[in-house]
């Protein structure tokens, strides 16, 4: 019997994982690892609430593989080097492990892998468990190739969960990490979620059954979006559950239930496609990750006024919505998708601030926060990433109250200063003489100030994309 290391990285279940599959249908003796990356840990968009909800993940994780009688193996390092050392360590022949293209670093960790293994000659095998096309160009992300492959990859047989596995050679160390400090991260002040794969079909059962019902009309109030979103996101991050199982379940679901009900579940569904097309773009423009895709935006004479980024992050901009907004991301680790683009608008626009700088708070704060998805949104919500009519739409964070958040409920929720104040003047305190913080700019204002100095970017992109 040849021993199989497993790799898991941000795919922490047992359940439709393809790595895990193949080395159990070759009757291996399968030894599980995880390794800890010096380089995520201590890279300036991780956040210490993200890897405590990781910690838990493999917690959960630990405790499935025990019972089914193996058990998981922790390890600190650059991961090019320890996979291949403790595959040798353990005698493998074969190292499996699932693709995972969420930053570039990622992808050439990969290369450096297989590298390495196979110098001891040592089998190595990537599955791709992303429904996404392989890097190329702009074809493999333009809409008439990216969605046929998108439906088929998801419709596909999802990979058979394991009954049992065989136990793992006790002299493994396993390297004692458990907690924040052991990482040599920061305590977390944000609330703490529910992990592992049981939460996570737990969520997914509750939304499909009932919470999915007012999903599209819920998205854009603050209040309901609480109550009618699924709550995924951190599980689909760190892979507690696959996109191929959600699609599969929301799909069979929308057989059975009437056609209101569906067109939410096919919204929803919408949001899981759009979610991987980010992907497939990053996969194919890594830059992107760090550089606007219209590069001309780059050379944009931003504010880099300090006191105005720290009043976004700590939401104190003397605008409530935004203000609750930003306090509810920084307590909770999560925002609505309307509240998240209201804030980076404002961030971008009315702040006229770098995209990066707020792509980089969200980052560290996010429970589900993806390479791929904040960036591009990001991007998106700046207007660097489009040159055609829709460039991007500016959030207007008074006017927005009575669409967002009508009652008030939300903003005074995290903004306790407001409590008792009228849901009539929580879009603009100041003019109604509530004691309040002073807005640190004037909205129509910044607003203009910001066209005035992008516009003219974005015609010379426009005028640079016509010519070729």
């Amino acid at each position: 019997m040849r021993t199989i290391v497993v790799w898991f990285r941000r795919d922490l279940r047992l359940s439709d994982h393809p790595a895990l599959a193949a080395a159990v249908a070759e009757g291996a003796r399968i030894v599980p690892l995880f390794v800890f990356s010096p380089y995520l840990l201590t890279h300036p968009e991780t956040g210490s609430g993200r890897v405590q909800f990781m910690l838990g993940c493999l917690e959960s994780l630990r405790n499935n593989l025990r019972v089914l009688g193996s058990r998981l193996i922790c390890r600190w390092g650059e991961q090019a080097e320890v996979v291949p050392d403790f595959a040798r360590e353990v005698g493998a022949t074969a190292v499996y492990w699932n693709a995972d293209s969420e930053r570039a670093w990622r992808t050439a960790t990969d290369c450096q892998v297989v590298s390495a293994l196979q110098e001891r000659s040592i089998e190595a095998r990537c599955f791709e468990v992303e429904a996404l096309l392989p890097a190329g160009g702009p074809e493999s992300y333009a809409l008439k190739h990216f969605t046929p492959h998108w439906y088929g990859a998801l419709s596909l047989p999802t990979a058979p969960r394991p009954t049992e596995l065989p136990a793992v050679d006790e002299r493994i160390e396993d390297a004692p990490l458990r907690t924040l400090a052991d990482l040599g991260l920061p305590p977390s002040d944000q609330q703490v979620l529910v992990a592992g794969e049981r939460e996570a079909h737990r969520l997914l059962s509750a939304f499909v059954a009932t919470k999915a019902r007012h999903y599209l009309k819920s998205l854009s109030v603050a209040v309901a979006a609480t109550e009618s979103t699924s709550r995924l996101g951190p599980h689909l991050k760190f892979g507690t559950i696959s996109v191929r199982q959600v699609y599969q379940r929301v799909q069979s679901r929308i057989g059975q239930v009437d056609s209101y009900q569906k067109r939410n579940l096919e919204g929803f569904i919408s949001r899981l496609f759009w979610r991987d097309h980010f992907g497939q773009k990053l996969r194919n423009l890594p830059r992107c990750e760090s550089e606007s895709y219209l590069q001309a935006f780059d050379e944009v004479n931003w504010s880099t006024r300090t006191d105005h980024y720290q009043a976004w992050c700590n939401g104190q901009t003397g605008y409530p919505l935004v203000d609750a907004s930003m306090r509810c991301l920084n307590r909770t680790g999560w925002l609505p998708f309307r509240l998240r683009a209201l804030c980076a608008t404002f961030h971008c626009i009315d702040l006229l601030l770098p995209w990066q700088g707020g792509a980089l708070h969200f980052m560290q704060k996010l429970m589900d926060a993806d390479v791929a998805i904040d960036h591009w949104q990001w991007q998106s919500h700046a207007g660097v990433s489009n040159r055609g009519r829709q460039w991007f739409r500016v959030y207007n964070p008074i006017a927005g109250v009575e669409k967002i958040d009508p009652k008030g409920e939300f903003i005074r929720q995290w903004v306790p200063e407001l409590e008792g104040v009228s849901a009539a003047h929580l879009g603009a305190p100041w003019r109604h003489e509530v004691e309040y913080l002073p807005p640190i700019v004037e909205h129509e204002e910044a607003r203009r100030r910001a066209l005035a100095v992008l516009e003219p970017i974005k015609r010379r992109c426009s005028q640079a994309s016509d010519a070729s």
